[in-house]
Parts: C-alpha cells; structure tokens; sequence
C-alpha cells in the first residue's frame, strides 16, 4: 500500500512538473527570458541604467530649431494671380471718376511667362513685381501720349501669395500671408484648428523641395514658425500615429495611444491600470525594444544587439523611482510575467479541478 502511495505521488509530481512546461500563460516565463545565449540582451533597470537611458534618449529626441530654405517676399504678383487694371485721364471738367467713361478697366490674368496684356500698353512683366510697380510701369509707358494718366491696379485672385493647409483640420484650403501677421497658429486657426490634441497632431511644413515634421506641441513651445511662413508653403496636419503595447499579467492590456512628447514607465504602468495582483510577478516587469548598438554598449560593455529587454524589479521598494525615469518609446512592447505561484495555480486547477490560489497547498508551486 506504502509503495502504490509512492508510485501515485511520483506520478503525480511527473505530471506536475510537466504540467508547468505546457501550463497556458499570456508569454514567455521568467526563466526563460533570463536564460543565457538569447538573440537578445537582457538589462536590468538599476537608477543608473534608468538615467543613462534617459539621457540618450532626450539627446536623440532634440530636434533643433525649424530649418527650411529661405522664405520668398510676400506681396508680389506670380504667375495665374488674376488682377483688375484701371487707366484713367485727369478729367478736366470736374467729374467724377467713377462717371467718367473714358476710363478703361480691364482684368486680365498673369499668364505663365508672368506678363499681361493692357490697352494701349501692351505686354508688361508682372510676375515678381508688386502692384504698385505695375502702376509706376503703366503711367511711364504712357506718359508721351497721355501726359498725368494714372493707373490702378488690384489682385482680385491671389494665388501667388497663400499658403495651403491640408489634412486633419477643420477648413482645410488656401489661406493668404500677410507679412509680419501669418504665423503658423494664425494659418491654423483660421483653419479650424486640428481635430486632435497639440501633442497627437504632428505639421509638416514643405517649401520647395525640403520638408520638415514636428509636433504641434513642439512648434507651441518654441514658437517656432511664428512669424516665418512664406508664400507657397505647404502644411500638413496629420494626427501623429504612436502606440506602445502592453501584455502579460496586466490589467489593461493591448494596444495603447503614445499621445504625449515623453512618456514615463510610471506612466505607462498607470495607463495599463498596473499589475494583475493574481497573476503577475512584480519583479519581472519587462520593456521590449529595439536600441541604438551604441547605447547597447554603454549599459552592457561587449554586448552590440540591437534588440534589448529591460528588467525593472518593483519589488525592490526603489523600483517605482525608477520607473519615474525610465522613458518609455513609441513602438515598444511591456511585459509583466506571471508569478510562479500563478502558474502552480493553474497546474493544481488541471490536476484536482479546483480553482482559487487559496486550495494550494503550502509546498506546491516552488520550483516553476
């Protein structure tokens, strides 16, 4: 009897003890990830590692001043700006201006080899010249045949001297500049605004030939393009497509917004609602991300992977000041793994039909 109760608890710790390596779980266990000779490096997160990430990362996030090539002069006529031309004679006899129908009116636009055509002038260059030089050049070719002639001109479509505002705005289309008074936020205000928050909302500004991206709350910060816009730029407001993912012994995981500049692991351990206090490992808290080699090396000399797991131990009551600064980037993946007495949980469940932690005995679970 003795020796069948043997064999029936030998059999019964084989099957346990294979139970664990099959038991279902949300990744990879602790053991596992912690096993050397992985395609991976695995760093723990003391204060020191936490700063020194910290401060290569805030290095690689700045991202200097606006730079694009020089602004072109606003007010002058280009190229299919439509204008309206007046030439009149100082009338002799008093009348008025607007009842003398001897004044010859014309509207003409600028063709794309940037001349017009008036009456009695002829062809003229207008593309790059303001109205007011159109008029001087008007009056002068007409000064031998009509002495004291003054001319008048107007744009009536400017499409020389507007920028265009395209994307995740409320009116998007073409706005004018006006020198010293069209920044960047008076465009976009008179577009509507964007329909996302400043730090979600990423501008793309393009003039000619060069683009460059910033976010809306970065712009705002350092009033940068404030007084800068130029005619025939290009701006485009797109919501800024960020996320960083959570899974594991978590209570919210799954995919989750990244909607701020930066974005603490305390933070993110809030946004997730912390840790599943049935299930996870509280010093087994991983962040999954691909790194610079150079920052590889600074925090594990002789290692050149790119792909780093970072180890953060909240039971160490030091852990969550850690977490404070420790930046969490777009695209990277956090991992809670589950506690080993989780794990023995669902080994006792599959083995008695018994759920609950409360059922396991004392020297069950040690050693999964």
């Amino acid at each position: 009897m003795i020796r069948l109760h043997n064999l029936m608890s030998t059999a019964a710790i084989s099957l346990a003890v294979a139970a664990c390596s099959t038991v279902p779980g949300s990744g990879p266990r602790t053991a596992d990830i912690e096993r050397t000779g992985q395609a991976f490096t695995l760093i723990n997160l003391t204060p020191e590692a936490a700063r020194t990430v910290n401060a290569f990362v805030v290095d690689q996030r700045f991202e200097g001043p606006v730079s694009l090539p020089p602004a072109r002069a606003a007010g002058l006529i280009g190229a299919g700006d439509l204008l309206q031309v007046a030439i009149w004679e100082p009338n002799p006899n008093g009348t008025s201006l607007t009842a003398d129908k001897s004044a010859i009116q014309t509207t003409t636009r600028v063709g794309t080899d940037g001349s017009i055509g008036v009456p009695y002038v002829g062809r003229l260059r207008a593309a790059g010249h303001t109205p007011a030089q159109i008029e001087e050049e008007i009056t002068s070719r007409l000064a031998h045949e009509a002495p004291g002639a003054q001319a008048a001109v107007l744009v009536t479509d400017d499409l020389t001297n507007d920028v265009i505002v395209q994307g995740d705005v409320a009116k998007p289309g073409r706005y004018a500049v006006v020198p010293n008074s069209s920044g960047l936020l008076d465009i976009l205000a008179m577009a509507g605004g964007s329909h996302t928050p400043d730090r979600q909302t990423q501008i793309r500004i393009t003039r000619g030939g060069v683009s460059v991206t910033r976010t809306l709350s970065h712009l705002v910060s350092t009033r940068a393009m404030e007084l800068d816009l130029s005619p025939g730029d290009r701006i485009l407001v797109q919501p800024r497509l960020s996320y960083f993912y959570a899974f594991g012994a978590v209570n919210r995981p799954g995919e989750q917004a990244y909607d701020a500049d930066d974005i603490s692991l305390e933070h993110t351990l809030a946004r997730i609602q912390g840790l599943a206090n049935n299930l996870a490992d509280p010093g087994a808290v991983f962040v999954y991300r691909r790194q610079p080699v150079e920052l590889t090396r600074q925090l594990a000399p002789g290692h050149d992977e790119t792909r780093v797991i970072y180890r953060l131990n909240l039971r160490d009551p030091g852990g969550f000041f850690v977490s404070q600064q420790f930046p969490v980037l777009p695209d990277d993946l956090i991992y809670v793994s589950e506690a080993p007495i989780a794990e023995a949980a669902k080994v006792f469940q599959l083995l008695t039909g018994v759920s609950g932690l409360g059922a396991i005995p004392r020297n069950l679970g040690a050693g999964y």
